[in-house]
């Protein structure tokens, strides 16, 4: 007579198990678009102040070259200082890394955090 051992790989599973699963049992708040919206004016003025970034560092070979000179001696709050003078209406938090710079625009002061923008432009591989 042969003896049957058990097996893990092939367990045998009652075929009349219920799994109350439905999407439409699950309850969601009703929508509220109010910090959304609030969220997205606020990004939509990070972005104003991006573009004068951007747009500086593409267009003036001389702030660029002084920016990174500046990057390179991990003068942070000169070259804060050359990124207000641009002209922006928020201040952003700045970090230098090897390959590049890397500028961070949030709400972080106020409660709750509405939004983060972050944009990172390399300079070097």
């Amino acid at each position: 007579m042969t003896m049957k051992h058990y097996d893990p790989r092939y367990r045998v599973y009652p075929s009349n198990l219920y799994y109350p699963y439905s999407s439409s049992l699950r309850q969601f708040p009703p929508v509220n678009t109010q910090i959304f919206v609030q969220s997205a004016n606020k990004t939509l003025l990070f972005l104003k102040d991006a573009e004068k970034i951007v747009k500086k560092i593409a267009t003036s070979e001389d702030f660029s070259k002084n920016l990174m000179i500046l990057a390179q001696q991990s003068k942070l709050s000169e070259v804060t200082k050359m990124l207000i003078d641009i002209g922006l209406n928020t201040t952003p938090t700045i970090r230098f890394t090897p390959s590049g710079l890397v500028i961070n625009f949030s709400d972080a002061y106020n409660e709750p955090n509405c939004c983060l923008l972050q944009i990172k432009i390399r300079w070097g591989m």
